[in-house]
């Protein structure tokens, strides 16, 4: 998949798209829904994860924090 396929993460659905830091790292979690979106690939996971940072996504401290922000 191209980076530009997540696009709606910093765009259009940026206000629900959020990211959540996690013991494992950043996990990208749908707020509204409460869905995580799992990429397999990691390499552009990060990629997807920067682009979010830079976009300016709400990061969370915890998952909890998140879901209580809807």
């Amino acid at each position: 998949m191209n980076i530009d396929d997540y696009s709606y993460l910093w765009t259009t659905e940026k206000k629900n798209w959020v990211l959540v830091n996690t013991e494992y790292g950043y996990g990208i979690v749908n707020k509204q829904s409460q869905m995580a979106l799992v990429i397999s690939d990691e390499e552009l996971e990060n990629t997807i994860i920067e682009k979010m940072k830079s976009s300016g996504n709400c990061v969370y401290k915890d998952i909890i924090e998140a879901y209580a922000d809807v």
